[in-house]
């Protein structure tokens, strides 16, 4: 369950003093407030790491980022505040600063790095704010969650 509680703390796209991102274009639109990265998108802050096909970044009428969203060949790598290292895969991700949410969507998979934790799923939903999390499946793929119990010394 310590798997589970340390994903709630993934930050597919935290804010940090520095982020990178790398595309083969940028297309911004003020009037929709809209920004959409294009081929081979990458994003990195400090360790952590997404590339995705695609990636839109949705502002307020503040010009603050209130949903992000990553498409085609989802993959992530992160570390998480405890040390631990997770890395994930999907079709999509999204995330919703406001709420703090996250959703890993299609053929969603989240390991720990070095461990035998793994949250298999075709929805995955983590609140981070509440302490949430849903693994949802579909008919062809039930939710699965494979863990190792460490021993008791």
């Amino acid at each position: 369950m310590k798997f589970l509680v340390g994903i709630l703390i993934l930050g597919i796209f935290a804010f940090a003093d520095e982020i990178e991102v790398s595309a083969q274009e940028f297309i911004g639109d003020e009037k929709k407030k809209l920004t959409h990265l294009k081929g081979n998108v990458e994003i990195k802050r400090a360790s952590d790491r997404l590339i995705a096909n695609e990636a839109f970044v949705y502002l307020d009428s503040n010009n603050r980022p209130n949903k992000m969203q990553a498409i085609g060949n989802v993959r992530f790598w992160f570390a998480l505040k405890d040390g631990r290292e997770i890395e994930g895969e999907s079709n999509e991700a999204l995330y919703f600063p406001n709420t703090q949410e996250y959703q890993i969507l299609g053929n969603a998979i989240v390991r720990e790095i070095g461990k035998q934790n793994i949250v298999r799923g075709d929805k995955i939903i983590v609140r981070q704010k509440v302490g949430y999390i849903n693994v949802i499946g579909n008919d062809k793929k039930p939710a699965r969650l494979i863990f190792k119990l460490d021993k008791e010394k």
